[in-house]
C-alpha cells in the first residue's frame, strides 16, 4: 500500500467500498443488541475476499436456491428448503444438544454451495486492541453476503456472546430465508423478542418461514388447550432447538397461548457468561479456527490452492488471516502436513 500512487490508491478504495456496496450492506445484517451500524468491515472483506476466490475459480454452477422461494406462500417455502437442503426434523430433533444440532444444519446448508462462516477470536484469526475494540466484533450478529454463486453466511458464534447456538441455529434460518426471497434489506433488528412478535409484512413472512421451518404448525397444534408450565416450555425448546424465548414467542403469535400465559412464560434474561484474561480454555488447532471461520468451502478451496501452486503464500495468508501473518501460516501448514 506504500507503494502505491494517490490515484492507484483511490482507485482501490473505491474498488473496495463498490464491492461492500454491491454484496452487504448495513440491512444485511442480523442485529439484535441495538448498537446500531456496528460490524467490522474487517470481517466483512475478508470473506468478500473469500467469495471472489472462490467463485473465480469457476466451476460452480449458479446456486438454484437463490430466489427460489419468491411468491411461495410458508409452507411450501419451508418444504422447499427441506428438500433442497436434504433436512431430516426427526433427525435434527433427535439430538441432545443445540451444539451438535447447530452442525447438522451447517453441514447440510454448506453441502449446498452456501458457505457458513463462524466468527473466531483464537488464533489470531481476527485482530482486536488497537486494530478493532473488542466490542465491534461483540456486537456483531449474523449476516449474508449476497452472490449468485455462493452465498455466504456469517454466525457471530464465539464472538458475540449473546449468541449461544438456539440464536444461531435461529439466525441461519432466518438468512437461508432471506437468501431463498432474495430480499437481502430484511433482517433481524435490534429489539429482537419485540419485532419477532410484532412483525408485519415481508418482515413477518421470513419470521414465519423460520419458525415454520423450526417448529412445525402440525406439532405446535397439539398443544392447544393444554397447560404449558415452565418445565413443558424448556422441553419443547429443546426438541425444536430454539430458545424458550422463541418457542413462547411463536406459541403466541400462533394464538397457542394467552397474552397472560405468555408474560408467565418468559424466560430469565439472558445474561452471558464474562470471559477474563485468565480464562484457562485451551485454544483449539490453528486449522479448526481456519476451517470454522473460513467455512467448509473456502477451506478446502484455500488448501487445494495451497497444495496445487495456484496459491501463492502471500495470497493464502490474505485469504487466511486477512493479512501477513508467517508465524501463524507455518503452523497451519505443519499441521495439516501440507
Amino acid at each position: 500500500m506504500f507503494f502505491l500512487t494517490t490515484a492507484n490508491l483511490n482507485k482501490q478504495t473505491e474498488h473496495t467500498d463498490e464491492q461492500r456496496r454491491h454484496k452487504v450492506s448495513a440491512k444485511l445484517m442480523t442485529k439484535r443488541r441495538g448498537t446500531g451500524d456496528v460490524t467490522s468491515k474487517r470481517i466483512i472483506d475478508r470473506l468478500i475476499r473469500q467469495q471472489n476466490f472462490l467463485t473465480s475459480i469457476g466451476t460452480i454452477p449458479r446456486n438454484a436456491f437463490c430466489g427460489s422461494l419468491v411468491h411461495m406462500p410458508t409452507q411450501r417455502a419451508v418444504k422447499r428448503m427441506i428438500d433442497h437442503f436434504e433436512i431430516s426434523r426427526e433427525y435434527l430433533w433427535k439430538y441432545q444438544g443445540k451444539a451438535r444440532a447447530l452442525e447438522y444444519l451447517v453441514g447440510k446448508v454448506e453441502g449446498k454451495n452456501i458457505n457458513v462462516s463462524r466468527g473466531v477470536l483464537t488464533n489470531k484469526l481476527l485482530p482486536t486492541w488497537q486494530v478493532v475494540p473488542i466490542d465491534v466484533y461483540r456486537n456483531t450478529s449474523g449476516f449474508a453476503i449476497k452472490d449468485d454463486f455462493i452465498p455466504f453466511v456469517f454466525l457471530p458464534s464465539e464472538v458475540n456472546p449473546d449468541e449461544v447456538e438456539s440464536r444461531q441455529i435461529y439466525t441461519l434460518v432466518y438468512l437461508l430465508a432471506v437468501i431463498g426471497l432474495g430480499k437481502y434489506e430484511y433482517y433481524l433488528e435490534s429489539d429482537f423478542k419485540a419485532k419477532m412478535l410484532n412483525a408485519t409484512g415481508l418482515s413477518a413472512r421470513i419470521h414465519a418461514i423460520t419458525t415454520e421451518f423450526l417448529m412445525p404448525t402440525v406439532e405446535t397444534e397439539k398443544l392447544r388447550g393444554k397447560k404449558i408450565t415452565a418445565a413443558k416450555r424448556d422441553e419443547l425448546a429443546n426438541k425444536f432447538k430454539v430458545s424458550p424465548s422463541a418457542l413462547i414467542i411463536t406459541l403466541r403469535r400462533r394464538g397457542i397461548i394467552s397474552k397472560k400465559v405468555y408474560e408467565s412464560l418468559k424466560p430469565p434474561k439472558f445474561v452471558p457468561k464474562k470471559r477474563t484474561g485468565n480464562d484457562d480454555r485451551r485454544s483449539p488447532k490453528m486449522s479448526t479456527s481456519v476451517k470454522k471461520f473460513c467455512g467448509e468451502m473456502s477451506y478446502n478451496a484455500i488448501n487445494t490452492g495451497i497444495r496445487n501452486g495456484s496459491l501463492t503464500s502471500i495470497q493464502a495468508q490474505y485469504l487466511i488471516y486477512g493479512a501477513v501473518y508467517k508465524a501463524g501460516y507455518r503452523k497451519y501448514r505443519n499441521e495439516l502436513g501440507i
